[in-house]
């Protein structure tokens, strides 16, 4: 007995025999033979190309080859023409990306991600110099964190002291002719 009976007979509230019960408990989705299936699935369309192979007439059968060939060529123009779009996209999204990282190493700008998504965010063309400076000049004003500052390392150089005058007329001023200068203290 088939499966679909046994589904019949138990929908229908009819009493499954111990057969149909055993049978039901064995049956499990996917247990039949897939490549048994597969196999007779070609030999079916091996002969129903035959039938229609004899069945048809020579134009009618043209005519059928060129409609699949047309059609397979139709869905090759499709698949290119995506890969295409695709690939234009990603040549735009270089560039795109090559012009602002550009923009953020001439102004100075930290992060090249987040001037990205400025510029996206609100539409800045990077090629318009008309658009990008001002947008940058009021990025600097109001976010000047995100800029570097150009520093040199190390400590800055210290203008020589301009030289003071003797105080009240004693010595030069250095140590040695002030501590000759000073009183001694005797104990």
């Amino acid at each position: 007995m088939e499966l679909m009976e046994i589904i019949r007979k138990a929908a229908a509230g009819e009493a499954l025999n111990p057969g149909e019960r055993a049978q039901l408990a064995e049956f499990r989705p996917g247990n039949e033979n897939s490549a048994e299936l597969e196999k007779r699935n070609r030999e079916l369309e091996s002969r129903l190309e035959e039938l229609e192979q004899t069945a048809l007439s020579e134009p009618e059968r043209l005519r059928r080859k060129y409609d699949a060939e047309l059609e397979k060529l139709r869905e090759t123009l499709k698949t290119v023409g995506a890969e295409r779009d695709a690939a234009k996209q990603e040549i735009a999204r270089i560039g795109f990306r090559s012009r602002i990282d550009r923009i953020a190493q001439e102004q100075g700008f930290s992060d090249a991600d987040y001037l990205e998504y400025l510029c996206n965010r609100n539409h800045i063309d990077p090629e318009s110099a008309e658009s990008i400076d001002p947008f940058m000049k009021n990025l600097r004003e109001r976010a000047p964190r995100l800029f570097r500052i150009n520093l040199s390392p190390g400590v800055p150089e210290v203008p020589p002291l301009p030289p003071r005058p003797p105080a009240g007329g004693r010595g030069s001023g250095d140590i040695a002719s002030l501590l000759a200068e000073a009183p001694a203290i005797h104990e």
